[in-house]
């Protein structure tokens, strides 16, 4: 029961992951305009991957897209293939850490297939966690950097809610994935183990 539990846990981030870093992807405050003073922050303007929006007095939003793929800063282009490419992995990962939990019927006839089923879920979710994380730490880290240079500047943008629920739930995908992976390689040793040395079913018969 603690062994089923246990991979149940791992295997949740993955889920909870892809559905916040879809979500943290394709909405739009990834950078806010901050206030000069206090730092609080005023969504009058904001930027995302896709588009950058602004609120006037009359708190109507008007929104921009990026329409063309090509004619984009580098940033946005890295940013978007990196986060498409850790939603693909995360979702395959969800899919094929489900097949391998021990309280499903996907290739129950055979255990270890199942336990290596979870390991690659594991791996799957490690590298779109990775993924996740690089660029969303770089994100960041260029939009901290830029408003501490740029410090005599009366509008300078600060981390958005959208940057920091994918940074977190990037992290949350390589902590799921790390022990998605130390679960299965266990379970798969012990295997291992009870197949070398067989416990047998009646020891009174193995004395004369």
């Amino acid at each position: 029961m603690t062994e089923i539990l246990l991979f149940i846990s791992a295997t949740i981030p993955s889920s909870v992951h892809c559905r916040s870093e879809t979500a943290g992807t394709f909405t739009n405050e990834w950078k806010i305009l901050g206030h000069d003073n206090d730092k609080t922050v005023i969504q009058d303007q904001y930027k995302g991957l896709w588009m950058e929006c602004s609120v006037d007095s009359s708190s109507v939003v008007h929104c921009t897209s990026y329409n063309s793929l090509l004619h984009q800063t580098y940033e946005i282009q890295l940013g978007r293939a990196i986060m498409i490419v850790s939603i693909v992995f995360s979702s395959l990962a969800a899919l094929v850490a489900i097949s391998g939990l021990k309280c499903t019927r996907c290739i129950e006839e055979n255990e270890k297939l199942k336990d290596s089923a979870a390991f690659l879920g594991g791996i799957l979710s490690v590298c779109g966690g990775l993924f996740a994380l690089g660029i969303t730490s770089w994100f960041i880290y260029d939009i901290v950097d830029v408003f501490f240079q740029n410090d005599t500047e009366k509008e300078r943008y600060v981390v958005g809610r959208s940057l920091i629920g994918a940074f977190v739930a990037s992290v949350l995908c390589l902590f799921g994935g790390i022990l998605l992976c130390a679960c299965s390689v266990t379970h798969l040793q012990s295997n291992k183990i009870l197949s070398k040395h067989p416990v047998s079913m009646n020891p009174g018969k193995d004395y004369v």
